[in-house]
């Protein structure tokens, strides 16, 4: 193979990535951390997300399909169980405008559900188990470094877009974005529970 066609193959490999892990739908939550955490301790946090999404996609990249035999997991599982975890942060969003109760605790407890399933879910885990076995797992290791790094930059800049909007319109935005996520949350446990009854009525 030559040069030119791995950089091709490296850079379907990238937009693949990043059409699952879709930063962009992102944004706006992390646009929301500016208000949640402050914007010292947003960038922080970001980077903390990043940095942890990022380990977590190459793990499942390495040893995904293992991982998952090991433990019993099926993605039907992952999504319902991913699904009722974004319901309850989108709940909280809606009704409180915010994650939980302001303090430095809180703000740490960002960090899990913002990493998986909110970044990080289904997709984007079958994503670089499949890519995995068809590009290599270095190759696609590398693409998941590079697609998370453009997801920084883009994260990154949500920080000049809460300090333009302000506090106000970003409280709008974050119980907006709250309800989308509630409708992501019931497509994920209703995809999970009809491949469930579906692989049932197979046995």
């Amino acid at each position: 193979m030559c040069l030119g066609d791995l950089v091709c193959e490296f850079g379907s490999v990238v937009a693949a990535l990043l059409i699952v892990l879709d930063p962009l739908g992102a944004m706006p939550m992390m646009i929301s951390l500016g208000s949640f955490a402050g914007n010292s301790n947003a960038r922080k946090l970001t980077l903390r997300i990043v940095a942890g999404a990022t380990l977590l996609l190459l793990f499942f990249t390495v040893a995904g399909t293992w991982v998952l035999r090991l433990f019993g997991i099926t993605l039907s599982d992952m999504r319902i169980g991913g699904g009722l975890l974004l319901l309850i942060i989108a709940l909280k969003i809606v009704v409180g405008g915010r994650f939980g109760h302001d303090g430095e605790e809180s703000h740490t407890g960002l960090v899990v559900p913002l990493i998986s399933p909110m970044i990080v879910g289904p997709g984007a885990i079958t994503a670089a188990v499949v890519l995995a076995r068809i590009h290599g797992v270095w190759l696609t290791a590398g693409a998941v470094v590079a697609a998370m790094l453009i997801s920084l930059v883009l994260f990154l800049s949500s920080r000049f877009i809460h300090r333009l909007i302000g506090d106000a319109a970003t409280d709008l935005i974050s119980r907006v974005m709250g309800v989308f996520i509630a409708t992501i949350a019931v497509s994920y446990m209703r995809v999970g529970i009809l491949e469930m009854i579906r692989l049932a009525n197979v046995r």
